[in-house]
């Protein structure tokens, strides 16, 4: 069995996320036909809904070719090659915490920066980068120019923290 074979995702989680995403699109179609037509010439509010489900129908199809060429790859192996095929359970604890620690700051009221730049470190924990000093500060840059980008040209809010009011008050 290859490398990618035992670190890649099995069939069935391919096979299931497709499926899930097939669903979503077609929820997405779905309201997109309760949505009020655009009141003038040019791209109404449905436009940007009927391209996301074309892409979740893209990656609904993407995800189910891949699964089809990993059951491929495995027909014929014995079950005891195929109980090697593992999840990375440190790097979804790493990413699961990531998301929790962005909700719980966010909560609490440390704001969009904070709560991204956390964010930002655990994935990048879960990819193999140690949490020092680079990666937190690459999360850290992204997350103040996300943040300017939706609040500044977009006039749009995020959750604001005393790190937000500070930098950008």
């Amino acid at each position: 069995m290859s490398e990618s074979e035992v670190n890649g995702p099995g069939w069935h989680a391919l096979a299931t996320v497709g499926v899930v995403l097939f669903g979503l699109a077609a929820v997405i179609s779905y309201d997109v036909t309760l949505m009020a037509p655009a009141q003038a010439v040019g791209v109404g509010p449905t436009a940007a809904m009927r391209m996301v489900a074309v892409l979740l129908i893209v990656l609904g199809l993407a995800h189910v070719v891949a699964a089809l060429r990993v059951r491929a790859s495995l027909h014929g192996k014995e079950t005891s090659e195929l109980d090697e095929v593992l999840t990375n359970r440190a790097a979804l604890g790493w990413v699961l915490g990531g998301l929790i620690g962005m909700i719980l700051i966010l909560q609490f009221g440390g704001g969009f920066i904070v709560g991204s730049t956390w964010l930002f470190a655990a994935t990048a924990r879960a990819f193999g980068q140690p949490i020092w000093i680079k990666s937190p500060a690459i999360g850290f840059v992204l997350a103040a120019l996300v943040y300017a980008f939706f609040t500044k040209a977009l006039s749009l809010s995020l959750p604001a923290g005393p790190l937000e009011r500070l930098l950008l008050s």
